[in-house]
Formats: C-alpha cells, sequence, structure tokens
C-alpha cells in the first residue's frame, strides 16, 4: 500500500486536521474575547465621565414664544 492511503497514517492527518480546527477555533474566541474586554473598558470609561450635552441648552421662554408664533399660523 501507499504511505498516503494507510489506514494508520490517515488517522494521523485526520487528527491533525481536527486539532488545526479546534487551535483555529480556540485563537478566533481569544481574539474576540479581547475585543470584547476592550470595549466593556472603554464602555466603562465613558460612563464614568460626566455626559456631555449633545445639543445646546434652550431656555424655556424662547420655546414658549416660538410655540405662539406657529399657533398663530
Amino acid at each position: 500500500m501507499s504511505g498516503l492511503t494507510d489506514p494508520g497514517f490517515a488517522l494521523y492527518v485526520a487528527a491533525a486536521v481536527a486539532l488545526v480546527v479546534w487551535l483555529g477555533i480556540f485563537a478566533y474566541l481569544w481574539k474576540i474575547d479581547a475585543h470584547a474586554k476592550a470595549l466593556r473598558r472603554t464602555l466603562e470609561s465613558r460612563r464614568d465621565q460626566p455626559a456631555k450635552p449633545s445639543m445646546p441648552a434652550v431656555r424655556p421662554e424662547r420655546v414658549a414664544a416660538e410655540r405662539k408664533e406657529s399657533h398663530h399660523v
């Protein structure tokens, strides 16, 4: 029999392929875990900081005046 078709050799090839697949899955999960930890640290640091207003504050008097003007249109 040829070396490539030998049942004993085929068993080692299958084990090597399975090992490479498991190592790939492990490395992928490790990478995802590192990204999740970095994202968690970023979100926690943003949560600890005071919130910045995204829009400038509008005085209530101005809003009330604009509403009165829009009702007369």
